[in-house]
């Protein structure tokens, strides 16, 4: 008896670790749609200010046009599953369909503030030998064959050298963008395959002066 009486006593403990398990899993899982939701704005806001402000050939305008008309076709869902409003969307459609470039990029920078991307742990303060090391070692062997020669293949959105892009955008940016537009392959279900800390160390090693 003694023992069924400290098994029973065991269940509801059991209980609450399994419900904590599931809260902390559902409180990540969250984090994680909040984090794409706001890495896409950011690289939306990007994308918006080079049309405005950057001189960018006729066949790059084309492709960075449909890639904005392409996110906004899954900003809704993404808005939905981060818990955030998608009542900004159809005025978001309607700026992209008249080439308001100006006015899109105003109300994406708005919406960007409603929804910042966290790059603290992309950004860090300082890198150390082995961080820069690991991100030299990460780009010679997954992004050199593309970015170290850009626009060889896709004229439309032309890979970019990601160290110059570093330069020439907000950090905040580079790491939404880094962070979000990394993928892996079928092995890997096409996610990213990198940690945070992989990713930091290549942040590292694009902001070292060439």
């Amino acid at each position: 008896m003694r023992s069924g009486r400290a098994v029973s006593s065991l269940l509801p403990l059991a209980l609450v670790a399994a419900c904590c398990w599931a809260a902390a899993g559902t409180a990540r899982a969250a984090g994680e749609e909040a984090q794409r939701l706001a890495a896409e704005i950011a690289i939306m806001a990007g994308d918006a200010r080079r049309l405005v402000q950057d001189p960018v050939r006729p066949l790059e305008r084309t492709g960075l046009e449909r890639r904005l008309a392409g996110a906004l076709a899954s900003l809704p869902l993404t808005l939905r599953r981060a818990g955030g409003d998608p009542s900004p969307v159809p005025k978001l459609r309607q700026l992209v369909g008249r080439h308001d470039w100006p006015a899109l990029l105003a109300q994406l920078n708005d919406l960007k503030r409603r929804h910042p991307f966290d790059a603290g742990r992309l950004l860090r303060a300082a890198a150390s030998h082995d961080d820069i090391a690991l991100g030299a070692s990460i780009h010679r062997s997954t992004c050199a064959g593309c970015h170290d020669s850009p626009g060889a293949e896709d004229q439309s959105l032309p890979a970019k050298n990601l160290a110059a892009q570093m330069q020439s955008m907000p950090p905040e940016e580079f790491a939404a963008r880094l962070w979000l537009g990394v993928r892996g392959d079928s092995g890997t279900a096409l996610a990213n395959p990198f940690s945070e800390a992989e990713l930091a160390a290549l942040v590292a090693w694009y902001r070292q002066p060439r």
